[in-house]
């Protein structure tokens, strides 16, 4: 019983631990960016709701980034957003994910 309780507690930990550092369930960097960002659940942000993300409601910088020209930034724009900012080291286009 105690052998069963331990084996139980140390999978619990590792999932626990696994899922903290980006393996199985969660939200990703960029994703919970977005997803926390897109107040209105409609899967585009607006630019009130980018102010809440970086510069990304600066005129210049959304603009850039609409690169639809629809007037909201979508995942996919948003995923090239986060991978063209200044704080990210290296590019990943958003087809990689």
């Amino acid at each position: 019983m105690k052998n069963n309780f331990l084996l139980i507690s140390a999978i619990f930990l590792l999932l626990t631990a696994l899922t903290e550092h980006g393996f199985g369930g969660g939200k990703g960097y960029v994703s919970g960016n977005f997803w926390g960002a897109d107040i209105d659940r409609n899967e585009r942000l607006d630019r009130d709701e980018a102010k809440s993300v970086y510069n990304l409601a600066d005129n210049e910088i959304f603009e850039k980034y609409d690169m639809n020209s629809d007037g909201s930034i979508n995942f996919t724009e948003f995923s090239y957003f986060m991978q063209q900012s200044p704080w990210v080291k290296s590019f990943t286009h958003p087809s990689e994910y």
